[in-house]
């Protein structure tokens, strides 16, 4: 059962990397996903184009950083990995690289709080 359940999981995974393109989250190879499995978790291969993934062509890593597949793993495992051991509730990781939210980071000014509830959390008081 848990063979089937992760062979679904890098189905979803191709997915959603192919969805966030095609909504231009990100463009071509950019970005990658991780989901959380059993002994570690699953994540996008390095350098591939998510149309020609395959579900094989996704990467099982434990969290020793031990990769299991024919892909090299996404050069941002490790913050995945990171993520993933940092906050056992998280179950998958998705890291995209939007055009405009791309262009503002290259500003390097900050960006204001846009609600209240953002600014409690984050704003100096």
């Amino acid at each position: 059962m848990i063979v089937m359940q992760e062979q679904n999981l890098r189905r979803d995974i191709i997915k959603t990397a192919r969805a966030m393109n095609a909504q231009g989250i990100n463009q071509g190879t950019s970005g990658n996903i991780s989901v959380r499995v059993e002994g570690g978790f699953l994540i996008t291969p390095s350098g591939v184009d998510y149309d020609a993934c395959a579900p094989d062509d996704v990467i099982h890593m434990s969290m020793d950083g031990t990769a299991e597949g024919p892909r090299k793993p996404s050069s941002e495992w490790r913050l995945h990995r990171d993520l993933l051991a940092a906050r056992p509730e998280v179950q998958a990781v998705l890291h995209a690289h939007p055009t405009f939210a791309t262009a503002l980071a290259c500003l390097r000014r900050g960006i204001p709080a846009f609600h209240f509830m953002i600014c409690d959390e984050f704003c100096a008081h």
